[in-house]
């Protein structure tokens, strides 16, 4: 067999084998990409009157957030809905994640948690941590 007629047959095979790996991984259960939780990725970065943390949820709604302070512990909860309408068809690839989501932070004494304010726009949630206004006071030393 010629060495060029060889090195096609190898690609061949090749390629049947990749076709067949690729093959397997085209037909998806959306249900099993539905259900569990999943950890939105998180940005926080200091300004000089706040922290400012922002989170990607994208395909979630502001009902479907909860942001509140337990114990000096920030928790971001909610989740994303499946939306699509394809029962019985199958999926050739499902990467978006759905379900419920949690992520929770520690505060800082640092942080005026009577102040923070949340707001979604773009698929991207931003948490305003105000920081507290440093109160300072001259003591004064005493002599004996």
């Amino acid at each position: 067999m010629p060495k060029q007629h060889r090195l096609l047959n190898d690609l061949a095979v090749i390629e049947q084998q990749l076709s067949k790996l690729f093959e397997g991984s085209l037909h998806i259960n959306a249900g099993e990409q539905l259900s569990g939780t999943w950890s939105p990725p998180v940005d926080i970065y200091e300004t000089p009157s706040s922290f400012v943390l922002t989170a990607e949820v994208p395909g979630v709604n502001s009902s479907e957030v909860d942001v509140k302070v337990v114990d000096r512990n920030l928790i971001l909860r909610g989740e994303r809905r499946w939306e699509g309408d394809a029962h019985g068809e199958h999926f050739h690839r499902l990467e978006s994640v759905y379900g419920k989501f949690e992520r929770t932070f520690n505060l800082s004494e640092r942080i005026d948690v009577e102040h923070i304010s949340a707001a979604i726009e773009q698929g991207v949630l931003t948490v305003v941590l105000p920081k507290r206004e440093q109160s300072s006071r001259r003591i004064e030393v005493a002599t004996e």
